[in-house]
């Protein structure tokens, strides 16, 4: 699979956040190498690795990849793992702030050589395409032929794959890497492609070209039929060369050999076939320029307002009212657990979406290509730590407390009212005993009504009020209000969750109003007095 030109992804698979910032600061960036270097007391890469654990997230990650990467340094770094008394068993980090780990890992000199490379096979395992550019990115562009020895050891085949399908890279040394693939014990039957390439790759040497096929030959000789029939065949090849490919096909495939030696006659001598070839180049490369040319500047603004659009509308369909949470009042009014505590999860989930941030940047990035610097400026700091902007609502258990005191409090005063008016029912007692306990009933779901509503109120004011205004404020580029709001919606989420676990509470819950707690007349008062005793 040809890569054409190398060029950094803005982002990663399953990691929103931008090239910009796939990079340590200078403090993370002393502390990976502290750790690493084997020369410093133990003090200071214990410290070290205390720092990146108390800075945690992607400086988390990348100590831990740093401390578990296999090689000559891992009983040392264990150690000092130990004495450090940090925990990388269960760490804490995400698994977007691990691609950042390992970028950190791969990009940072100081770290030992063996452990870049670790870090960057592992970023081609988790993003494969998109993982191997940016290893390329943060390695030196000169110096892959570790990917050989890493081959042999086992490890980094499908690093070596990607780079040798690279055209940007050495053919020297892809040739040396794709030596090792061939040399790999593959399963039978399974050549990769790019070695197949390889082998049929037309400036490569057929000297080099030879060697591939018949180290596959040695390993798998039924494998390597393709690969010298592909040698055989070509007239760019010596015929020296061809000749001894034939004659390794004789040992596998006497036909196919004899089918290759009737070709020869046949072939285009070897100049004719250069300049077959380098027509065929010139007129690749032509056709190349002629759609650059037909990629207009009208072409690339369209095709960038509509990256704009796909990531406002994302935005937008991720806090809709169509779905985030639209099933709350049932579940409520249900006394629904797991359906409320699973509505209030998809709200916290939007709220706090650790890509949030990263597609705000990226579309203030494309904004400012598009339209210029008519944006707010680019945060210095990371919209994690952007304040809200707006009041959120909220609801104490204290407040629900003393809604139940005025309400309990109102209930008997208005009950207070009516006998006064229209007098007792034949059994006074009794009827403060009814009275009692329809008092507490409706307090009880008063107050349940009450933290419910708190919920609903919460559901809609994300829904209807700050997502709307965060992605209106990104629609008119004012990014710092974006953030803003985000930072709201984090809040939010913080408060629902809180007010989640206060619902549930209550739900369990009875709630009751001492009515002796009021000054009542004496007539009523000695009926209370009564009733209490009487209960007592």
């Amino acid at each position: 699979m040809p890569m054409g030109g190398i060029e950094r992804p803005e982002l990663l698979p399953g990691c929103e956040v931008p090239a910009h910032r796939r990079q340590p600061d200078e403090v993370i960036k002393t502390c990976l190498t502290r750790i690493a270097d084997d020369s410093l007391s133990d003090n200071w890469r214990i410290s070290s690795l205390q720092a990146c654990s108390i800075r945690g997230g992607s400086a988390m990650a990348a100590a831990s990849f740093v401390v578990k990467a296999d090689g000559p340094w891992h009983d040392d770094l264990r150690r000092i793992v130990r004495e450090s008394k940090v925990g990388f068993e269960r760490p804490d980090f995400t698994h977007a702030e691990y691609t950042v780990g390992l970028c950190y890992v791969a990009g940072t000199k100081g770290i030992p050589a063996g452990l870049r490379h670790r870090a960057a096979d592992d970023l081609v395992h988790r993003a494969n395409e998109a993982g191997y550019a940016e290893a390329r990115s943060l390695l030196p562009k000169n110096g892959w032929g570790w990917l050989a020895d890493a081959v042999r050891e086992g490890w980094a085949v499908w690093t070596a794959q990607l780079f040798i399908a690279d055209e940007t890279s050495a053919l020297r040394t892809r040739l040396k890497v794709g030596l090792a693939l061939a040399e790999h014990d593959h399963p039978v039957g399974y050549v990769p492609d790019s070695l197949e390439q390889l082998v049929a790759h037309p400036q490569a040497s057929s000297a080099d070209r030879l060697a591939l096929a018949a180290a596959v030959a040695r390993r798998a000789p039924k494998d390597s039929v393709p690969l010298l029939r592909s040698l055989a065949s070509d007239p760019l090849a010596q015929a020296g060369h061809r000749m001894q490919a034939i004659g390794l096909l004789e040992g596998i495939d006497l036909v196919e050999a004899e089918k290759m030696r009737a070709l020869q006659t046949r072939l285009p001598s070897g100049r004719t076939a250069r300049g077959q070839h380098r027509e065929a180049a010139e007129h690749a490369e032509r056709e190349t320029a002629a759609r650059r040319d037909r990629e207009t500047p009208e072409a690339v603004v369209v095709r960038l307002e509509s990256t704009i659009e796909e990531i406002l509308g994302d935005l937008i369909s991720r806090g809709s009212a169509d779905w985030l949470g639209d099933q709350l009042d049932n579940h409520i009014a249900e006394t629904d657990w797991e359906g409320v505590a699973q509505d209030i999860a998809d709200i916290c989930g939007v709220a706090r979406d650790e890509n949030l941030s990263s597609s705000l940047d990226l579309l203030e990035v494309l904004t400012r290509i598009r339209y210029g610097d008519d944006t707010s400026p680019i945060p210095q700091v990371s919209g994690l730590d952007a304040v809200g902007v707006e009041e959120i609502p909220r609801l104490a258990r204290e407040e629900l407390e003393e809604y139940a005191r005025q309400e309990g409090e109102r209930a008997w005063r208005r009950w207070q009212d009516l006998i006064e008016k229209h007098g007792w029912n034949e059994d006074r007692l009794e009827e403060v005993d009814d009275k009692s306990i329809e008092v507490n009933q409706d307090l009880t779901d008063a107050v349940r009504q009450k933290a419910g509503d708190h919920l609903r109120k919460l559901q809609q004011h994300m829904v209807w009020e700050l997502w709307p205004a965060l992605t209106s404020a990104a629609r008119k580029r004012d990014y710092a209000g974006a953030r803003g709001h985000s930072a709201s919606a984090r809040l939010l989420a913080d408060e629902a969750e809180r007010a989640e676990g206060l619902w549930r509470e209550l739900t369990a819950e009875s709630f009751s109003f001492d009515p002796l707690t009021l000054s009542w007349p004496r007539d009523l008062w000695l009926v209370f007095e009564e009733w209490r005793t009487g209960k007592g």
